[in-house]
């Protein structure tokens, strides 16, 4: 599947609450506001509306956006 940062940031921004024009390749989750348990929140929110799947190590590894990303569409 790939996953477009527009339809990442629609499935952030709904949950979250955050402006879509935020959610960018290079913003950090701790600059979008997001903490440990809000990110494993992201994680299941994004296995569930896009089909996704990241490992629990993976998890610990997403900083960015575009690390979401790399996973999402087979990199990384």
């Amino acid at each position: 599947m790939n996953v477009s940062i527009d339809s990442l940031g629609k499935v952030i921004s709904e949950r979250f609450k955050i402006e879509q024009a935020h959610i960018v390749p290079d913003a950090t989750l701790e600059a979008l506001g997001f903490d440990s348990l809000s990110t494993v929140d992201l994680v299941v929110l994004l296995e569930r509306k896009l089909g996704l799947k990241i490992s629990d190590a993976k998890v610990y590894e997403i900083e960015k956006i575009s690390d979401i990303l790399a996973v999402a569409n087979g990199g990384a």
